[in-house]
C-alpha cells in the first residue's frame, strides 16, 4: 500500500505511531511514503523518483518488491501485523516461519458483506456492484485459518467473522481513532445558514445506505438541507435522480478541505449496511457534531451509546431521526454533547496504546520488543 497520508495506509501508521510509544515498535513495508506519522519506520519499496510517478504505473512493481523485502526482513521471534491487502504468500511465508500472524479488520469479513449487499442491491434490483468475488473470498478464510490474533475494532467487524475458521478467542476487541489534537475545536459562533445542515462523507454507494439516506429524507418532510461529499456510485446516481436533484439536497462530490464541511454542518449521519469502524464517525464527533448512523456506521462509537443509532431496513427509523435532529436544536445539542465526550476516548495514542498493552499480554511480551 502507499502511504499517501489518507485511507488505510494512514489508519495503519496511526496505530502504529501510537504503538510505537507504548513500546512495541517495527517496520512498516509500504510502496511509497510521501506522508509520515512520527516514530514509524518506514521500509519503502519506490525510490525517490519512482515515488513521484503516478501510481497506478508503479503499483504492482512496487507491491512485489515491498513484499520481498519484507521476506528478506521478517525473522522468527518477530510478529507479522498483516493488513488486508499482503498477499496470500506473504501469509504462508509468516507461517512458515513459526512467528505470529496478526490481522486487521479493516472492513466486515468478506462472505458476511457480500450477503448483506446482495441482499440490499437486490431490494433495489441492481445488479450487485461490490466486487466482492469467490475467489476472494476464498483467499480471506485462508488468511484467516492462518492468523494468529485478529484486531477487530468493531462489533460489526467481530459479528461477521462467526462461522469462519478464525478462533473466537483469536480476537482483540479494539477500535479506530481520531488525531484529537489536530481536529480544529468546535466552533462556538459556526457558519450556519436559515435551515440546519446534515452531511454525509463517503462514496455515496449502496454499501453505505446512500439509498436509505435519501429516502428517509424525503419522507422527513424537513426544512433542512443534506450535503453529499464524495462520488456517487453510478447506479444510484441514475436510479435517484429525482431524489439528488432536489433544491434541498447538494451533492459536492469529491473534497478535499472536509473540515470545512464539518464546520458548516448541524449534524453528521452514516446509515451504512458495511463497515470496519469508519473514520468519519469519529472525525464528526470531534468536531462536535451530532451523529445518526447504523450500528455499523456508528462503531464503536454508536456502541458506547454516543450515537443516535438507526435501523437500516426501516426507512421511517432514519425519517424520525432526521426530523428529530432537524426540529429540535435542543435535541442536537444532547447528541453533540454525547458524541464530543465519547469520541475523548479515541484519540490515536490512546488507542494504538491499548493496542499495544493487549497485544504484548496476549502474546507474552514486554513491551520494547520487536514487531514487523
Amino acid at each position: 500500500m502507499a502511504a499517501d497520508g489518507v485511507g488505510p495506509s494512514q489508519t495503519c501508521a496511526s496505530l502504529l505511531s501510537a504503538m510505537a510509544r507504548g513500546g512495541l515498535s517495527g517496520p512498516l513495508f509500504v510502496n511509497r511514503a510521501r506522508a509520515k506519522r512520527p516514530g514509524v519506520s518506514y521500509q519503502t519499496a519506490l525510490p525517490g523518483f519512482l515515488a513521484s510517478l503516478p501510481y497506478k504505473y508503479v503499483e504492482a512493481t512496487a507491491t512485489r518488491r515491498s513484499e520481498l523485502c519484507f521476506r528478506r526482513t521478517l525473522r522468527e521471534g518477530d510478529i507479522a501485523y498483516l493488513w488486508p491487502h499482503a498477499s496470500l504468500q506473504a501469509y504462508h511465508w509468516a507461517k512458515s516461519l513459526g512467528v505470529p500472524i496478526v490481522g486487521e479488520g479493516i472492513n466486515s469479513r468478506m462472505a458476511s458483506a457480500r450477503t448483506i449487499l446482495d441482499e440490499a442491491y437486490d431490494a433495489e434490483g441492481l445488479s450487485p456492484g461490490h466486487g466482492i468475488t469467490d475467489a476472494r473470498i476464498a483467499e480471506e478464510e485462508e488468511k484467516l485459518a492462518m492468523t494468529d490474533i485478529f484486531f477487530a475494532p468493531s462489533p460489526g467487524v467481530e459479528s461477521a467473522l462467526v462461522g469462519s475458521q478464525l478462533p473466537e478467542s483469536a480476537l482483540l476487541s479494539t477500535s479506530y481513532g481520531v488525531d484529537l489534537d489536530r481536529a480544529p475545536a468546535p466552533s462556538l459562533s459556526p457558519v450556519r445558514r436559515n435551515r440546519p445542515v446534515f452531511l454525509f462523507v463517503g462514496w455515496g454507494s449502496v454499501r453505505k445506505g446512500l439509498h436509505l439516506l435519501l429516502r428517509g429524507w424525503v419522507e422527513a418532510g424537513i426544512d433542512a438541507e443534506l450535503w453529499i461529499a464524495g462520488q456517487l456510485e453510478p447506479a444510484l446516481q441514475e436510479r435517484f435522480a429525482p431524489h439528488l436533484e432536489r433544491d434541498d439536497v447538494r451533492t459536492l462530490g469529491f473534497v478535499r478541505d472536509v473540515d470545512a464541511l464539518y464546520s458548516q454542518a448541524d449534524a453528521f449521519v452514516l446509515p451504512s449496511l458495511e463497515e470496519g469502524d469508519p473514520l468519519v464517525t469519529y472525525e464528526a464527533a470531534a468536531r462536535g457534531l451530532p451523529i445518526i448512523a447504523t450500528t455499523m456506521g456508528g462503531g464503536r462509537l454508536g456502541d458506547a451509546g454516543h450515537v443516535r443509532i438507526v435501523d437500516p431496513l426501516d426507512p421511517g427509523s432514519i425519517a424520525t431521526a432526521l426530523r428529530d435532529f432537524a426540529l429540535d436544536p435542543e435535541t442536537r445539542a444532547q447528541w453533540a454533547a454525547r458524541s464530543t465526550k465519547g469520541v475523548r476516548a479515541f484519540d490515536w495514542s490512546d488507542v494504538g496504546l491499548r493496542r499495544a498493552h493487549m497485544l504484548a499480554e496476549r502474546l507474552g511480551l514486554e513491551l520494547g520488543e520487536y514487531a514487523s
